[in-house]
């Protein structure tokens, strides 16, 4: 092997290393905080320059859902909501506006890519992985996630009106506030990578508040 193609081997394999978690999303930028409207106490962390919620919101109200229409498993999984206008795909941006606690706010299309581009990048495995939690919950092809970030997805999938789960165990999709056009707005899916499709009037999302 000549010197310059051993060089550039390494410079690659540098590069890939490169990702370091305690600079991108250190453990002093994690904490909680109460959400005043009903009293419930979220995790939060800070990855790059944003503050995230670590955990699927679960605030009762009449366009939400609990998988298996069964309360308790909003404890764990969170509540799953339907932001769209009736039937359609398009958002209602009352629902919008008002989903998230005082001070917090439904994440934008590029607040998402922001904060995904930080640790890494769309449809890329190590990006996934270091967003995913560590539970044994999810299914073996996804693997257990490192959760470098404590942003700790865990693989709640996404319903069906009926409150029957679809994806469970393989990732969670979360809404976005960004209308990618006439058919829905954009939904982000983390399990085995990050995606980013369009959401379906049939489905109800889980959320992940950002911070003002």
């Amino acid at each position: 092997m000549s010197i310059a193609l051993a060089a550039f081997l390494a410079s690659c394999s540098d590069d890939s290393n490169s990702w370091n978690a305690s600079e991108v999303c250190p453990e002093s930028g994690r904490g909680s905080f109460v959400d005043d409207r009903d009293g419930q106490v979220y995790k939060y962390t800070t990855i790059g320059d944003q503050v995230w919620m670590a955990e699927n919101l679960n605030y009762n109200v009449d366009y939400s859902t609990c998988y298996d229409n069964d309360e308790l498993n909003c404890d764990f999984w969170g509540r799953f909501y339907a932001l769209q206008e009736g039937d359609s795909d398009i958002l209602d941006w009352n629902k919008v506006d008002t989903i998230c606690p005082v001070g917090w706010h439904l994440p934008s299309n590029e607040e998402w890519s922001q904060m995904i581009g930080t640790v890494g990048g769309y449809q890329d495995e190590p990006t996934a992985l270091r967003l995913q939690s560590t539970s044994s919950l999810w299914d073996e092809s996804r693997g257990k996630g490192t959760d470098d970030c404590g942003f700790s997805v865990i693989p709640s999938g996404y319903l069906y009106e009926s409150g029957k789960g679809t994806y469970m165990y393989y990732g969670g999709n979360f809404w976005s506030s960004t209308m990618k056009d006439v058919y829905g707005a954009y939904e982000i899916g983390i399990g085995g990578v990050v995606g980013n499709i369009n959401s379906s009037g049939e489905h109800q999302l889980s959320i992940r508040c950002i911070r003002d």
